[in-house]
């Protein structure tokens, strides 16, 4: 998991969802093509794709 909300680089991911392991709470964030996940948060920058 990657937890932090300063990404600098462009990157490439899957859309998907977690629950946070501390309080329950779902989170949308993407998982990386190397398995890391990254959290969206509000102001980042995104690029759609494609659609599945």
């Amino acid at each position: 998991m990657d937890n932090k909300d300063n990404h600098k680089e462009s990157m490439e991911g899957i859309v998907t969802a977690r629950t946070c392991d501390c309080c329950g709470h779902h989170e949308i964030g993407m998982m990386t093509q190397d398995g890391k996940y990254v959290r969206l948060r509000p102001g980042m920058k995104i690029t759609i794709v494609e659609e599945n």
